[in-house]
């Protein structure tokens, strides 16, 4: 329970960026530059910094069943995503298929990890979203734009990927940087969560009663938040280690993934209805996130 209230916390946060748009406290670009300081500055330090600790043989293990388990839950929601929405049009089909694919797993999914379930899992929420890059910029281009889409070279330019592999070379060799660095990244990373939470409530400004409407996209919010994590808590009946089904689970269960909607408008497709998407699905997460958490085993 004491998880449940700190995820809630979290949520203030978002309503306070909320209340920041709604009266104008903060333009377009604030928002922006608040952004930008989150996934080119305090996210990579806080990845870096948090991946310097020891390794073992099972965390190694651990860590290897993550990954496996992303690409495949991700691809396994892609088809079943993508044989719902077959019958739209293809611009539309595309759009409500990643948004149903893939989760928020970076911008929101590092800080409710951290508050559900310690700061020792985010190595795992690290190795989550290394397999989500690669799996958005290779079977998630391919239902935008099929195979001459797919794009995995763009991996090498998100600053996210670099922070990750960066750091998990520091986690991999034992190497540490030194005092001062690594407290600098404490510093510039501590306000990861925070921030992000607050640009997040910001966003949903753009929500209106007519979002509601669209039956098709309320299915993609269902599949996101309930469907697609609620297949995750079968995990639980294997002998998989605990960590590793919970890691994904919370990672899965967060709304839908604001690349989408860079993605759109990368592969000139919806990009209206990825960001209503994105907005919608954050909106519900606020009530869909916590009674999630409640389903994780003690």
């Amino acid at each position: 329970m004491t998880a449940l209230w700190q995820v809630l916390s979290l949520f203030l946060l978002m309503l306070a960026g909320l209340g920041a748009a709604r009266f104008r406290i903060l333009d377009e670009r604030g928002l922006k530059g608040l952004n930008t300081l989150v996934l080119y500055f305090a996210q990579p330090a806080m990845i870096v910094h948090k991946l310097q600790q020891d390794v073992t043989g099972q965390l190694i293990a651990e860590l290897a069943w993550v990954f496996v388990l992303t690409c495949a839950t991700i691809a396994l929601a892609g088809v079943i995503a993508f044989s719902l929405f077959v019958r739209e049009p293809a611009e539309r089909r595309s759009v409500l298929t990643n948004l149903a694919m893939v989760s928020n797993c970076g911008y929101m999914g590092y800080p409710v990890i951290t508050a559900a379930l310690g700061e020792s899992a985010l190595i795992y929420a690290v190795v989550f979203v290394a397999a989500f890059n690669l799996m958005c910029w290779t079977l998630g281009a391919y239902f935008f734009g099929g195979a001459k889409a797919m794009q995995p070279r763009k991996l090498l330019t998100n600053p996210s990927l670099i922070a990750i592999a960066a750091g998990l070379l520091l986690f991999l060799t034992g190497w540490r940087l030194p005092d001062f660095i690594n407290n600098a990244l404490n510093m510039m990373g501590s306000v990861t969560t925070p921030v992000a939470m607050f640009v997040i409530g910001a966003r949903l400004i753009s929500l209106r009663p007519a979002h509601l409407t669209d039956m098709k996209l309320l299915l993609v919010c269902a599949l996101r938040l309930i469907v697609f994590p609620a297949m995750i808590l079968l995990l639980f009946l294997t002998p998989l280690p605990p960590m590793v089904v919970k890691s994904v689970f919370v990672c899965t269960a967060m709304p839908c993934a604001a690349l989408t909607a860079m993605q759109s408008e990368v592969f000139d497709c919806d990009r209206a209805l990825a960001s209503r998407g994105v907005a919608l699905s954050t909106a519900l997460s606020m009530a869909t996130v916590p009674l999630m958490l409640l389903l994780l085993p003690a």
